[in-house]
């Protein structure tokens, strides 16, 4: 199986509706990491997100059958993880951090560069929370994820022009919140 690692998601898919269940492991490997960075900025928590993704990887194996187009598979998957993550925002109260979803607090002993990194990078996780999920998810797909407007529309069944405004409103809002802070 060492050499099917570098084969395409469709290959890897059609080897999995075969039967062999541990290719799937060639699938979460090779998406995991976006998919855990996309679902904790969607959420604010690192634990949350890797529940959303965890929930995600079992109900997309379980349904990869249903899958039309195998070639698409990164995008219905974000699209599965997407779902996900809106279902726990929506189980969480608005605006109620625990201690352990706060973001963590820089070392002091980290040099001078790295804090003020550390800091800014708080200011966009915390002014990104502000955002409604719609907005949030549009912005973080585009600018974190690099996806195409086209795979954006496919992944949340949303037209093309209703996705450009919701950045637009994303990274304006983003950058009126950042403004607040300095």
């Amino acid at each position: 199986m060492s050499g099917f690692a570098d084969a395409p998601d469709a290959d890897v898919i059609a080897r999995i509706l075969a039967g062999d269940g541990d290719a799937f492991g060639i699938l979460v490997r090779r998406h995991e990491a976006g998919l855990l960075r996309f679902a904790t900025r969607m959420l604010g928590s690192p634990d949350a997100a890797a529940d959303a993704v965890a929930e995600a990887l079992i109900r997309a194996y379980r349904h990869l059958a249903s899958l039309d187009d195998p070639t698409r598979f990164r995008t219905w998957l974000y699209r599965i993880v997407a779902n996900r993550c809106k279902s726990h925002l929506g189980r969480r109260s608005a605006q109620r951090v625990s201690l352990e979803e706060a973001a963590p607090v820089p070392d002091p002993h980290d040099g001078e560069a790295e804090l003020e990194r550390a800091e800014q990078l708080g200011l966009v996780e915390r002014a990104l929370r502000t955002l409604s999920p719609e907005k949030r998810e549009a912005f973080l797909l585009k600018h974190v994820e690099g996806l195409s407007y086209e795979e954006m529309a496919a992944l949340t069944g949303e037209r093309i022009p209703t996705l450009k405004m919701r950045v637009h409103r994303a990274r304006e809002a983003l950058l009126e919140a950042l403004k607040e802070h300095r």
